[in-house]
């Protein structure tokens, strides 16, 4: 019976239709499980669609690096190889925290440039903010939207149904059977996963369950129209400043800053006042000054599980949030959310 029908039965509904959530239900299906995915926006709109899609393999946490490395190979393994476009990562520190690093580095067979190294190596760039720089010559990008489509085809062919613009309205715990109720219908299944991004919290309430995720606002900025194809992949461990390249071929840069627990709709827009202090940053490793006429301001979000996944007793049971934050999408979403599901289903995908 269809959601238009009435009722829908499913073995696990994830709600969220951005890139954790597909990743979770290919996952799913892969067992052989009956899935559906409900997202509340009519068209792809998004977070992981305006998202740099920034790949770097160097992470100070050698877990995260590990899940880089596993789900790149997701991707390509999905036919999304020749999409990835190659783009050499400097992870920039200072000397005090040179030692850890180091070590991270050396154990990734990845090197270690000192300041004079990275200047002999990249003349236009002053590099005055870092002392050294781990070289990643493997980094690079994808195309949101490229990605997203792949997912959703991967998803579609294992039998996956989608529900576009079905809004959850009410969350139901009946004895083995959660249910959830949109404007369409009613949707029932064995569990529920909450793929839902910066609005997690905010549903969740709606819904009366428990706040287990935070959030994070980021803004961040794109320049078109500039001749910076020299400019590599460039974070500094520090200040947290970003600046690469995108697959539509503008920069995109920022700094961090630390709002959390900002409702959706409520996100802070910063304007100029965040955006000079980002372009100053920018303008150190440009070769010529800047104009930035053409500069983009998007207001974009992480959500971060405030509790480990094993830890959510809280919630009903059978149901569960995947919030990993730190740009996860593009970086290590498949990876995890297969390490979430194998938490809570006990078997792997062989």
């Amino acid at each position: 019976m269809s959601a238009s029908e009435g009722s829908s039965h499913h073995d696990w509904l994830v709600v969220g239709a951005g890139v954790v959530g597909l990743c979770t239900a290919l996952h799913l299906a892969r067992r052989k499980l009956r899935v559906c995915v409900i997202e509340q926006m009519s068209q792809v709109a998004n977070a992981s669609i305006v998202s740099g899609a920034g790949i770097r393999f160097f992470d100070p946490d050698p877990i995260i690096s590990a899940q880089i490395v596993q789900s790149h190979n997701f991707y390509s393994e999905l036919g999304l190889a020749d999409d990835f476009r190659p783009c050499t990562s400097y992870y920039g520190f200072g000397t005090a925290a040179a030692e850890g690093l180091l070590d991270r580095a050396h154990a990734s067979g990845m090197r270690v440039l000192s300041r004079a190294q990275l200047k002999a190596c990249r003349p236009h760039i002053e590099w005055g903010a870092v002392d050294y720089a781990v070289e990643d010559e493997h980094a690079g990008f994808r195309d949101p939207l490229i990605t997203w489509h792949t997912l959703r085809a991967a998803c579609e062919r294992l039998g996956v149904v989608f529900r576009f613009g079905h809004q959850v309205l009410a969350f139901e715990d009946r004895a083995s059977v959660r249910q959830l109720v949109t404007q369409a219908g009613r949707y029932m299944a064995h569990g529920v996963i909450f793929a839902t991004g910066y609005w997690t919290p905010s549903l969740l309430e709606r819904l009366g369950l428990p706040h287990v995720v935070r959030n994070r606002t980021i803004t961040v900025h794109r320049l078109a129209g500039h001749n910076l194809a020299h400019l590599p992949f460039v974070v500094e461990h520090g200040s947290g400043f970003h600046a690469r390249p995108t697959a539509c071929g503008e920069i995109l840069f920022g700094l961090p800053q630390p709002d959390w627990d900002v409702a959706p709709d409520n996100l802070p827009d910063r304007a100029n006042a965040h955006l000079d202090k980002a372009v100053a940053h920018l303008q150190r490793y440009a070769p010529a000054p800047l104009s930035f006429s053409g500069v983009r301001t998007t207001r974009s979000a992480d959500a971060f599980a405030s509790v480990a996944p094993e830890a959510q007793a809280t919630l009903p049971d059978h149901t569960h949030v995947f919030a990993f934050g730190e740009g996860a999408a593009f970086k290590y979403a498949p990876a995890k959310s297969l390490a979430y599901i194998n938490l809570i289903q006990g078997s792997k995908i062989c």
